[in-house]
């Protein structure tokens, strides 16, 4: 070793043992700095651990339930996509991809790439008929089959809904403004109570059935338009591509049959009885937002509506089932509620708060639900749903309800259970694009009739006949016979249906040969993201595939963006407490370099340079910033560990969906804890150069004239 170095070493190790010295000798200025380091290194620990741990979840609820790693989809498009859902209700124009197959195999012959899932996002409405729809119909069927208890008893049950609208309508009539429309309804009411359309409907069913169904049940309110969003895929795929997918009731659509998988979310919220409907949001409410009956407004104002909801019930309970009902009512209901009608017993029922909801609840689904329809649309079921196509006009699909599904961890959350599945052939039909079939079967009906294009300037005279002579009516009278409009149609029943269904079935090439609006691209390895995006783009542009590729987070829209937003908040936050801090440091170190002038000026009087000052300083607030931050570190990192052992509860259903979950379990990593020390140790050093640099200008005379 040289002299030099020696020296140099010699020189270190005098100086550091003199900044510690200070750092003990000036104890509230250390305790103060000391502490602002601690707390700044523990607040970056905590805030990256918990922004870290909600970006890693949700990446795992996106990427495992919807989206994959990467989504592909047109650059022709007109919007970026977004899968969970924009700032608008309608859906964004993200063009087609036209040949996915194509596409699928090209992609797929990238290293890192899995498999790539067809996809398309649209938006159906559906409708469930009222009770009095269904009453009517099984009162069809009782006549048809020849059923006469089944008969006697809708009829009697028909006549007592009637009966109560009538005594409703007593009300309504003193406080309508349309008069004439009440007139007009309570006709129909007395007209249906009367024992004369009875007996008429025994004579001649058809005309007193059609009276039912065109004035009688429009007058219940019950029934439902419902909106179905639905995602187009290749259901067996998808099931296998995302492992969040989990079938709660029935079963996944069969590999090559059309057909609809429902998300529990949408047939609990949307398709179950009003009533328990309701008692599940109420409880919903309760448990998992912390809300309490007696205290809270808004569950207050649900159990108001909920007490009202008598007719419901009433509708769908037979004459045999009213004894069963007002028995199980009685036996929820203390000893001085058990008098009076059933609705009455109904509404006191209904009439919840905290100390017998439970209960209520309970006694609800083992007495009361076995006796409604619980839900408007069955597992089974054969629902027809109507779109408009991306040409503005309307399609009509019949397809069969297999089951309803739901992603593992994010049941209670209504980003993710809004989405419903259909085989890719189905949403083709719905968004008007027709096989090859379809096209055959629409040429040979053109030329059946005998269509001819024309050209859009003659086509008022094709219309109207141009110059022509014009047509006298030669009154034909055939032409005056009434006009039947179901004449050659077969209706046919539900079982017939489901034949047809099971009948129309497609292969999977048939599947994925054809249009698709997206596609989900599962990764071998997720880690390699970036390098298999740009892999992506580079195989686009190299064969003009004209796909745009984006990340899970970019294809998730706007919910997506979320954690760029909290990220950005708590950076600013984190930010704002390190200002604050630098100026309380700097303040702190200016104060004890004023009250050091005489040391240091004395140091300088006996040989020590700049240099050696500036050292001594910045090393006092290196080993301050060693162990606090290491202390903070420590203590961040206790706390990230204490909450990822409790979890962090979701309040409310947003946060279920960015914690994958109802707890959030944080955990932390090296890079925070290094990042934490890195970002105090920075502010503490820049902080404390300006005091560095005064005590370094410090001249030896001062020390012989003393403090200032």
């Amino acid at each position: 070793m040289s002299e030099e170095q020696g020296s140099t070493r010699g020189a270190l190790k005098i100086v550091s043992l003199i900044a510690l010295r200070n750092l003990a000798s000036h104890k509230v200025k250390s305790g103060i700095v000391g502490s602002i380091m601690l707390f700044g290194t523990m607040l970056v620990v905590v805030f990256g651990a918990l922004l870290d741990s909600v970006e890693s979840s949700m990446q795992r609820v996106v990427t495992s339930s919807l989206a994959g790693h990467l989504q592909v989809y047109s650059a022709k498009g007109r919007d970026a996509l977004s899968l969970f859902g924009g700032l608008t209700a309608s859906l964004p124009d993200v063009g087609e991809i036209e040949d996915f197959k194509a596409v699928k195999s090209q992609i797929e012959s990238i290293d890192n790439v899995k498999t790539v899932v067809p996809m398309g996002i649209g938006v159906a409405t559906g409708t469930t008929g009222n009770d009095l729809d269904l009453l009517i119909g099984k009162l069809r069927v009782a006549l048809r089959d020849g059923d006469a208890e089944q008969k006697t008893q809708t009829i009697t049950q028909l006549r007592q809904i009637a009966d109560l609208l009538r005594r409703e309508y007593s009300s309504r009539e003193r406080v309508s403004a349309d008069e004439a429309q009440l007139k007009r309804e309570r006709e129909v009411l007395d007209r249906v109570t009367s024992d004369a359309f009875w007996q008429a409907l025994e004579q001649d069913p058809e005309p007193n059935l059609l009276y039912l169904d065109t004035r009688f049940a429009p007058l219940s309110s019950d029934g439902r338009m419902f909106f179905v969003r639905y995602l187009g895929t290749d259901p067996e795929l998808f099931t296998k591509s995302f492992d969040r997918f989990k079938v709660a009731r029935g079963q996944a659509i069969p590999k090559g049959q059309r057909g609809v998988l429902l998300s529990k979310r949408v047939h609990e919220r949307f398709l179950k009885h009003r009533v328990a409907r309701q008692l599940d949001r109420i409880k919903q409410e309760k448990e998992l937002e912390g809300r309490a009956i007696d205290t809270d407004e808004l569950l207050q104002g649900r159990v108001r509506r909920l007490s009202r909801q008598h007719r419901p019930i009433l509708y769908q309970i037979d004459p045999k089932e009213r004894p069963v009902l007002i028995s199980a009512l009685k036996e929820a209901l203390p000893a001085d509620q058990r008098e009076g009608d059933l609705p009455t017993l109904i509404s006191r029922f209904l009439t919840v708060n905290d100390a017998n909801f439970y209960a209520r609840y309970d006694h609800f689904y083992k007495k009361i639900a076995p006796m409604l329809e619980l839900y408007r649309v069955k597992i089974g079921d054969v629902v027809t749903l109507q779109s408009f196509t991306r040409q503005g006009y309307v399609r009509a699909v019949n397809v069969r309800v297999w089951g309803t599904f739901q992603f593992e961890g994010i049941e209670d959350s209504d980003l993710a259970g809004t989405v419903n599945l259909m085989d890719m052939i189905t949403f083709r039909e719905l968004y008007g694009k027709m096989s090859e079939a379809q096209l055959k079967e629409l040429s040979k009906i053109r030329a059946d009739a005998g269509v001819t294009d024309v050209k859009r300037a003659d086509a008022e005279d094709a219309l109207f006949g141009g110059d022509g002579p014009l047509v006298e009516d030669g009154g034909d009278p055939d032409a005056q016979k009434p006009v039947d409009e179901f004449q050659g149609v077969t209706i046919i029943s539900r079982q017939d249906r489901l034949k047809a269904l099971a009948a129309d079935t497609y292969t999977t090439e048939q599947l994925h040969d054809g249009v698709a609006l997206n596609a989900a691209i599962i990764l071998k390895d997720p880690a390699r993201i970036d390098e298999t995006r740009a892999a992506i783009e580079r195989l686009s542009a190299e064969r003009r595939l004209e796909l745009k590729v984006v990340d899970w987070q970019e294809a998730a829209g706007i919910v997506g963006q979320v954690i760029i937003v909290i990220r950005v908040v708590l950076t600013i936050a984190i930010v704002i407490i390190f200002l604050v801090a630098a100026v309380i440091i700097n303040n702190s170190m200016i104060m004890a370099t004023m009250e050091r002038v005489s040391e240091i000026g004395t140091m300088r009087a006996i040989g020590a340079r700049r240099r050696f000052v500036l050292g001594m300083i910045l090393i006092e607030t290196s080993a301050l910033g060693a162990l606090s931050g290491g202390a903070g570190a420590l203590l961040g990192a206790g706390i990230i560990a204490v909450l990822g052992r409790v979890g962090i509860p979701a309040p409310n259903e947003i946060m279920r969906f960015l914690f994958a979950g109802p707890r959030l379990h944080p955990t932390v990593t090296a890079e925070n804890i290094l990042f934490a020390l890195i970002a105090v140790f920075l502010v503490s050093l820049a902080s404390t150069l300006y005091p560095a640099i005064i005590a370094t200008r410090i001249q030896p005379v001062v020390a012989m004239r003393g403090r200032e």
